[in-house]
């Protein structure tokens, strides 16, 4: 875990942006490279919130680095720069930081000497170390995470928008006509959801 904190914390100082030492001093105290990224359903154990925002980094950066053999962008997404697509990767659930809680759970274990039995046959009750939420700053998601990072950087508006709206179909229905506006007119919002979705199916697991 300490080498794949280096590594991050290493990006996040490549982009030199005004602030970004105040960024890493609040992940570094905060439970960011310990949190998981979900209570079940991807990278749900210790670390797992920094491996999953760094998994969408080579995800993202996959997408819209792309160059020809003059080194020109030729991402269908448009052009970006390095530091914009390290912030939005790297950054973009910073509103998990502080937000998962450690608390013990039980789950069915099935064998055929269980104690109980069900439709699915017998099991026992097994106990274990889980997650759940305890959101302490209730202001959403994609938008909670703007608004930590702008108390420290100023955002260009395609990562402002890319972060917000990161979440694409998983938003409320009501949101949709405003994401599908998003995604028309920055489409680095897209990139970062698709990268989201990749990240989260192919390279992370259910646990």
């Amino acid at each position: 875990m300490s080498e794949l904190r280096e590594q991050f914390i290493e990006l996040l100082r490549q982009t030199k942006r005004e602030g970004i030492e105040e960024v890493i001093g609040f992940l570094c105290t905060s439970d960011f490279f310990t949190a998981p990224a979900s209570t079940r359903y991807h990278s749900c154990h210790e670390g797992g919130l920094a491996e999953h925002s760094f998994n969408v980094y080579k995800c993202l950066r996959n997408k819209v680095l792309k160059t020809d053999d003059e080194g020109n962008y030729i991402s269908e997404f448009g052009s970006y720069d390095k530091d914009t697509v390290i912030i939005t990767a790297l950054l973009h659930d910073i509103c998990k930081t502080n937000f998962y809680i450690a608390e013990p759970k039980n789950k069915k274990v099935y064998s055929p000497e269980g104690m109980k039995s069900d439709s699915n046959g017998r099991f026992d009750w097994v106990s274990y170390m889980g997650y759940t939420v305890d959101d302490k700053a209730p202001l959403g998601h994609g938008e909670k995470s703007v608004i930590m990072l702008m108390q420290y950087i100023k955002l260009t508006k395609d990562e402002m928008y890319a972060i917000r709206w990161h979440m694409g179909g998983f938003e409320a229905k009501e949101n949709y006509n405003a994401l599908s506006e998003t995604f028309k007119r920055f489409p680095l919002a897209l990139a970062l959801h698709e990268a989201d979705l990749e990240a989260t199916y192919l390279l992370e697991s259910e646990e």
